[in-house]
């Protein structure tokens, strides 16, 4: 089911939506779909032109741009607030200077997570579909009031400060007033904005209206689509929104990954069924055919115990030759084990993509991996040290009774040769990309069992003693090449 995870300076709460209302909980279920909405005051916002760009030139420049303004942080994005693909306009560089009050709860969830969305950028994004061009947002909570300032539909001043008094209505009241017309002589004083500006307030507005109103500030009226609802309150038409999924999701990849695998499944099983649907209602004739493909089914069930009773017939043939069947048996399960150590090519992705999560600057270049059989050389002639292989052995003694043990089955180790290169922007100093290439090769040995036999990063270190004699950084090709060990299918002895 739907569920957010909204996240403020003062702590977490969950909320799922049930029966079209929203609803704290406790914690997600384990068949949950989670969105993220952080209010903190981490959160940056700044405008920038965004001219006509496309492919790698586009995804390089909006890069750069976030590197620059976010540098320490991963969780950034940089969404398109006017124009299109083909109309220069105006970006936001928005993320958070620190997501650690994210990670902490992020960390110990096991649910797959739609997104990280910023709560003044969520806020901005929804006030632009009710066309409201000029407008002060102010979103209150318990202990924080969330200010943000959007002129001709795009952000120029954000805030999150906390709010004065909790145990106290009329002062707490008399701070929110108070924060409101600071921001708003503010926004005056610096040409930001005029002084007749609207006030958009999502939450009770009767405590302060008075005193808005002999201010000076105009006070909108709350439009129908963002009235509270259920137990989320004035946050429901937030949550609703966000469960969008709209532009300005802050996550990495990395941390996304089963919702989108979850996303690609879902379209898989949708394809599948339309062509079925397909089949029956346009083709009388083909649906005819798959009725006969349900025969040759039974068929072939027939013919499997068939196949059956002819295993049992060689099984005793080969008990007549002198051999044990479950040494055969046994033999066979060796070769099925293997093939299921072998690693799949999405592990070998996933195994790089790891490597290079927290280089920003990096791409892959190239990535190639084969299975090399024992006895062969790895990374052009190279051999693996296979230090845990000693006084190891593999047990080919007949199994006890008359039912083999698959559990005992075990299969020699095997290794992948597995190489890739990168990628790195032209504009990264040398400095920087020896760096790199050590965090690379940091990341890849933290692995158990690896095994590196092209490192550039071993060629950096020459380049560290200064008057000596090395290779050129910038000549370094950026290719690894390592060989990684199979899953465990080795037996140990004593």
């Amino acid at each position: 089911m739907k569920t957010v995870l909204f996240i403020n300076a003062s702590g977490a709460r969950y909320y799922r939506r049930e029966n079209r209302i929203w609803q704290a909980i406790e914690m997600p279920a384990p068949g949950d779909k989670l969105w993220v909405i952080a209010n903190l005051p981490e959160e940056t916002l700044e405008v920038f032109k965004l001219p006509l760009l496309f492919g790698r030139d586009r995804s390089d420049f909006l890069e750069r741009k976030l590197a620059a303004a976010l540098p320490r942080s991963a969780y950034r994005a940089a969404p398109l607030i006017s124009g299109n693909y083909f109309r220069p306009g105006q970006a936001v560089a928005t993320g958070l200077t620190s997501a650690e009050a994210v990670t902490l709860q992020l960390d110990k969830l096991d649910v797959p997570i739609a997104g990280v969305w910023g709560m003044a950028m969520l806020l901005t994004l929804m006030v632009s579909r009710l066309a409201i061009q000029n407008v002060i947002v102010v979103q209150p909570s318990i202990h924080y009031l969330r200010i943000l300032a959007i002129k001709q539909g795009i952000p120029v001043l954000t805030r999150c400060v906390r709010r004065y008094s909790e145990n106290s209505n009329n002062g707490d009241n008399d701070n929110v007033f108070s924060e409101i017309l600071r921001t708003r002589q503010h926004l005056e004083n610096s040409h930001l904005m005029e002084g007749d500006t609207p006030l958009l307030y999502l939450g009770d507005a009767s405590p302060i209206s008075a005193h808005l109103i002999d201010a000076g500030l105009n006070l909108l009226p709350l439009p129908e689509a963002l009235t509270p609802k259920g137990g989320a309150a004035y946050l429901h038409p937030l949550f609703e929104f966000v469960t969008q999924s709209p532009r300005g999701q802050l996550a990495p990849l990395l941390l996304r990954a089963r919702n989108f695998a979850d996303n690609l499944r879902k379209a898989a099983y949708l394809g599948i069924a339309a062509s079925l649907l397909s089949v029956i209602v346009l083709g009388e004739e083909d649906f005819r055919t798959l009725l006969r493909l349900h025969g040759r089914g039974q068929a072939l069930n027939a013919d499997l115990q068939t196949a059956s009773a002819e295993s049992e017939r060689l099984a005793a043939k080969i008990s007549a030759s002198g051999t044990d069947p479950d040494v055969v048996r046994q033999a066979t399960r060796f070769a099925a084990l293997e093939m299921e150590a072998a690693p799949s090519p999405a592990t070998l992705m996933q195994f790089v993509a790891s490597a290079i999560a927290n280089q920003p600057q990096v791409r892959i270049k190239t990535l190639n991996f084969r299975f090399p059989f024992t006895g062969d050389r790895y990374c052009q002639g190279h051999s693996v040290i296979e230090l845990p292989l000693v006084n190891q052995k593999i047990d080919l003694s007949p199994l006890s009774g008359s039912t083999p043990d698959t559990t005992d089955a075990s299969a020699p180790q095997r290794f992948t040769e597995l190489q890739f290169s990168i990628l790195v922007t032209e504009d990264t100093p040398p400095a920087t990309q020896i760096e790199i290439r050590k965090g690379i090769t940091a990341a890849l040995k933290s692995h158990s069992g690896v095994q590196l036999m092209t490192d550039p990063a071993a060629f950096s270190l020459i380049n560290t003693l200064k008057g000596g004699i090395g290779m050129d950084s910038g000549q370094v090709e950026n290719l690894w090449c390592m060989s990684v060990p199979w899953a465990n299918t080795v037996k140990e002895q004593p």
